[in-house]
């Protein structure tokens, strides 16, 4: 526990909370914006790429935190809590993108 961490160690625990709320804004502003600004370039295709790619950084940041809570032995209890925390955030605002992405398909994108 004496050993130097890097600047990626020390927040990696945070990771996950950083990721989930950074894909869920991606995920729900870009798709949301898009479709109040012009409704014929914000189509279900459109909607659903945004969605992955904010379901990756969702991703992303959960598998950090993942990592930090595996790690039994190497890790103080205080950053495997945080570790997760940030792994259930990130698997919580995953399944809310899916679902934004999915009604994205559903729902018609101009009411005209």
């Amino acid at each position: 526990m004496t050993e130097r961490r890097t600047a990626v160690e020390h927040v990696a625990p945070w990771l996950g909370m950083l990721g989930a709320a950074a894909g869920w804004a991606i995920s729900q502003q870009v798709g949301s914006d898009i479709a109040f600004d012009d409704c014929r370039v914000g189509d279900g295709g459109f909607v659903l790429i945004v969605g992955l790619i904010g379901l990756l950084v969702a991703a992303a940041g959960g598998y950090f935190s993942w990592d930090v809570w595996r790690r039994k032995s190497e890790e103080t209890e205080g950053r495997r809590f945080i570790g997760l925390i940030g792994l259930l955030l990130a698997l919580l605002t995953g399944f809310g993108i899916v679902l934004q992405s999915i009604s994205g398909l559903i729902l018609p994108s101009c009411a005209a």
